[in-house]
């Protein structure tokens, strides 16, 4: 099944916002300013399917979420 990028990124950010909500987790919750911090607005324009993030990103967002990254790329 061949899947445009776009949709891909869409359908990733969809996925890390339905599980930040499940857990009950904001936004803010990744900006803590600690090692594992993600920017307010660049989690927003991943959620939106508006970012190209990087793998760090996505390493990043697995582990505040407690998850696998390979898990959010499952979509």
């Amino acid at each position: 099944m061949r899947v445009d990028l776009n949709d891909y990124l869409v359908r990733i950010g969809q996925k890390i916002k339905k599980i930040r909500a499940e857990r009950a987790l904001t936004q803010e919750c990744f900006d803590d300013l600690g090692e594992n911090s993600v920017p307010v607005r660049t989690l927003q324009e991943i959620e939106a399917g508006k970012s190209n993030f990087t793998i760090k990103t996505l390493y990043k967002i697995s582990k505040k979420l407690k998850i696998k990254p390979k898990d959010l790329l499952d979509v």
